[in-house]
This record gives C-alpha cells, structure tokens and sequence, in this order.
C-alpha cells in the first residue's frame, strides 16, 4: 500500500481522536464559570455597545406631564479576536508502522494548547485587572481601581488594594458590590448568584472563610453568614499564577457577569490538515480565534494580596 493510500485511510482516524480529545478537554474548560458569555464575531472589530438608564422616576401630580430622561450611550468597548496556532507533523514511518500512541500524544497536545490558551487570556482579564496593560473598559480604567468614572462624572471604587482574604474583609466585598449603581445613579438589584475565584494557593483559605462552621478569624467562633447561608460559591482558577498572584482574590456576581464578561469568537478550537505531504511529513494544524473583554466593572471587586 502506497504512503498517499495511509494518508488517506488514516485521516478520518487521526479526525476522530481530534473530537475525542478536544471534547474531554472542553468539559474541564473553566472561562465560563468565571461567568463570561459567548457570542460570535460578526465583524473583526466587534463593538459591545452600553447604555445609560433613566434615573429615578419623578413625582407627577395629577395631569403633569410624564418625566422624560433620554437614554444616552453609555461606554462602549471594541474586542478584535486574535487568532492562536499550534501544528504537528505525522510522518510516513508513524503510519507505517502503526505509532498511534505517538500520533494520539501530538493530537492531544493540539487541544490542550489551544483549550489552555483560551482559560488563560481569561484568567488574565481577572488577576491582571488592576492594571491597564492586558485590557481596559470602556471608561479607559482598568476592571478593578478606585477610580471608575460614571458618565455623570461621579467614581466608583472595586478595588480593595492588598487586603488579604478574610472573613471581615469578605463582608466588605459583598457590602460594595451590593451597593454598585449605574450611569445615571440607580442602585443595581443586591447580588444573589456570589462566586469567590482565588488562585489554587488560596483554596484552603477560602474554604475556611466560607465553610467553617464558625468564624474563622474570630476567638468567640461567632455563626459563620457565609457557611451558614451558602451563598457564596467558591471557584478555583487553575490559570492564575502562584507567582505574584497567588493570594489575589475575586468577588464576583456571575448575573452581572453574564451581562459584562464577553467573549468574542472568530472561530472556537478547530483541527485541520494542509495537504500537503512534505519529506514524507504531513502537517495537522490547529487553531482558535476569539477574545475575552469586560464591558463594565459592577461584577467584580479585587483584592491584589500578597499574602
């Protein structure tokens, strides 16, 4: 059997172990639990448009005109997708003599890099948040700062500097997230769907603020609220660093989230060959396009702990 016939009879296996792969390791993508929404590109340049409220609503007495406020445009924020490679070569001698375990490894390596590279751009937009090098909302601020500046001119503040993760400090997070407002001063609706995303340094730790079955920072081990309740869920991201941010630490509100973490796809993780066989080598490539961004703040409050 000639080497081109090989080809040939071993694409659609070499297809297969793709989807088998590429599925397994889809399951344990962790983007969306951090509470972004997908949507696909229509255009490079994709404009995630926001817009203002209409304030409170006005007394009216009997046969007085109806309050009238125009909605105005709120900041608006632009994601180009950027697209991500990686390739493989599976030569003659590999399908000749029957090295599948070698073709499966290059296979899975194609989908662990792309998966990887998408959890960790979204990873990215969390633990480096208080800056305004990786991304920057549409008020030109970081996602995390205190000093986000509403389109009445008033500022908000979700950053709590370096403190560290603790139950009071916690306490703290939830009272400033409950009392967010929008750009023409409406208090947004309390928060009901909390998520705690800590590095893996900072799991156990987390787990003590909100699962124990008193308060852990406290000697009289007052009733825990968090443990109590349980209205905090906990989410351990795998992709932010143990160097410099291992003790960062995230409160978030996934509903706001849905509606203010976007990402963007060109295309989702894809498995193609170039056909092309060179020097008895034919090349498999592997891509994804996509790009994560924030189109407000409200969801998040950030600590940058160092411990």
């Amino acid at each position: 059997m000639d080497i081109q016939r090989l080809y040939e009879l071993a694409d659609p296996r070499i297809r297969k172990i793709w989807d088998e792969k590429e599925s397994q390791v889809s399951t344990r993508l962790e983007y969306q639990k951090l509470g972004f929404t997908d949507s696909n590109a229509e255009i490079l340049d994709t404009k995630i448009e926001n817009f203002t409220g209409l304030g409170f609503a006005q007394l009216t007495g009997e046969k007085e005109a109806y309050s009238y406020e125009e909605v105005e445009p709120g900041y608006s924020v632009t994601l180009t997708p950027q697209k991500w490679t990686k390739k493989i070569d599976i030569t003659e001698e590999m399908l000749r003599f029957n090295l599948w375990p070698k073709i499966n490894n290059g296979v899975e390596g194609i989908a662990n890099a792309l998966n990887y590279r998408v959890d960790l751009e979204a990873a990215k937009i969390f633990y480096l948040g208080n800056g305004t090098t990786n991304f920057t909302g549409g008020d030109a601020s970081a996602l995390w700062t205190d000093s986000h500046t509403m389109k009445d001119g008033s500022t908000q503040d979700n950053d709590l500097d370096t403190v560290t993760l603790s139950y009071d400090n916690l306490k703290t997070a939830w009272q400033r997230l409950d009392r967010f407002y929008d750009d023409k001063g409406i208090q947004l609706l309390p928060t009901r769907s909390l998520q705690l995303i800590v590095a893996r340094e900072n799991k156990e730790r987390a787990m003590e603020v909100l699962r124990s079955i008193g308060n852990p920072d406290s000697a009289n081990r007052i009733n825990n609220v968090f443990g109590q309740t349980g209205t905090i869920d906990l989410v351990v991201s795998s992709y932010i660093p143990s160097t410099t941010y291992g003790y960062y630490w995230f409160l978030t509100d996934k509903e706001r989230a849905n509606k203010m973490l976007h990402s963007v796809w060109g295309w989702k993780p894809k498995f193609d060959d170039d056909k092309v066989i060179n020097n008895g080598s034919k090349v498999y490539t592997g891509s994804v396009m996509f790009k994560h961004g924030f189109s407000s703040f409200q969801f998040i409050v950030g600590s940058a702990a160092t411990s």
